[in-house]
């Protein structure tokens, strides 16, 4: 008996053209899904990049301007030192 007059074969075939025919659009569906998740985690990524660029930028401005505000402070405890001492010698001398 060959095997392509059984009942048997026919219904395998069948069974085989029918898992084809379903797993290609299956298939394509999952990588088109997996390829539009990997799409938005490569804009999380860069999103995340760019937000750390800007914020180290921050930081860099803000220290910068931390160190100036310190070095003014110095400046103006020094003129203010020089001229209570200048204040004190004229009151000084004032009294005498």
């Amino acid at each position: 008996m060959k095997p392509w007059t059984s009942p048997e074969f026919w219904v395998a075939v069948g069974f085989v053209i029918l898992v084809a025919a379903i797993f290609k659009p299956i298939a394509r569906a999952a990588g088109s899904m997996l390829d539009a998740r990997a799409e938005r985690i490569k804009a999380t990524l860069d999103e995340a990049a760019r937000l750390r660029e800007e914020a180290q930028h921050l930081l860099a401005e803000y220290q910068r301007k931390q160190r100036g505000a310190a070095q003014e402070a110095e400046d103006i405890l020094t003129r203010a030192r020089e001229e209570a001492a200048r204040q004190a010698a004229e009151a000084q001398a004032n009294l005498e």
